[in-house]
């Protein structure tokens, strides 16, 4: 087995990576939401690994402080000290193609939770059996909240745009980091409801609907992410926000919701359904 790979989650909201997507109910929502989805063989195998756990209980793992926590995903720094954050937003050139890799180029930071996700599928989908639980949990883990981070608008970083909203508005009279907005307020201030109401609400594509949202790959689904996203930038530092504001974005939000839960639900089948 290759090394194992620590990840202890954020460290310092300062870094790079640091950014909390959603927060604890959009998170919630979406595993929620693509727990409803799963095949009952996927759903059984999944039972088996988490001790008969929800992935609903993992969601927002990513944003706990676990260093216990080992994942082997082929990584290992050649310099300094072990990676202590895997990153939870990607990278998109001046058309909206994601940038691939786990590093930007000339950069000596990681980046690009995408490609994370995609060898946490490839470890558990090839290797499931030569890993150990932990290992195991740990890639579950990854693509659980990492499906989530990818679709949250506030965490596709463009070439003109490297802060991801890390800079200060005012909403409804309250100086706060516009990130912040996309990662709670964006969510609970219009579904002050639990995250399994809340995965109720979303869930109402029609099987059409829902076959052209699983469509493509990770990478097709990060594009899209980021050109329907882009238009949030629009914002910014210093400008004063409303409720309009909110309710303007709900409809982006909720839509970015729900395709993450029925994306999640699609890579999860097609890992454990096979098993």
């Amino acid at each position: 087995m290759k090394r194992l790979l620590l990840i202890a989650a954020f460290a310092a909201l300062t870094s790079a990576q640091g950014a909390f997507a959603w927060g604890r109910l959009g998170h919630a929502a979406v595993a929620r939401l693509a727990e409803q989805h799963l095949t009952k063989k996927a759903k059984a195998n999944l039972d088996k690994l988490l001790d008969g756990r929800s992935i609903v209980y993992y969601a927002s793992w990513m944003d706990d402080y676990k260093p216990q926590m080992l994942v082997d995903l082929g990584y290992t720094p050649t310099n300094g000290p072990r990676m202590h954050m895997l990153p939870h937003t990607f990278s998109v050139d001046e058309s909206g193609e994601v940038i691939r890799g786990n590093r930007l180029p000339g950069d000596k930071y990681l980046a690009n939770c995408l490609y994370y996700v995609e060898r946490a599928a490839d470890q558990l989908k090839n290797r499931m059996h030569e890993m150990n639980d932990s290992t195991r949990l740990a890639c579950i883990q990854v693509i659980v909240h990492c499906l989530g981070d990818m679709h949250c608008p506030g965490h596709v970083r463009w070439p003109d745009n490297q802060e991801i909203g890390y800079f200060n508005v005012v909403l409804k009279g309250s100086e706060i980091r516009y990130h912040t907005i996309w990662d709670t307020p964006i969510v609970a201030t219009t579904h002050p409801w639990s995250f399994s109401d809340l995965a109720f609400l979303l869930d109402r594509y029609t099987e059409e609907q829902q076959r052209a949202a699983i469509a493509g790959d990770i990478y097709d689904w990060g594009r899209e992410s980021a050109a329907n996203s882009k238009c949030i930038y629009d914002v910014k530092p210093g400008d004063k926000l409303g409720h309009d504001f909110i309710l303007k974005y709900k409809p982006l939000a909720e839509e970015q919701l729900a395709k993450a839960g029925y994306r999640l639900a699609k890579v999860l089948n097609d890992i454990f359904d096979r098993q």
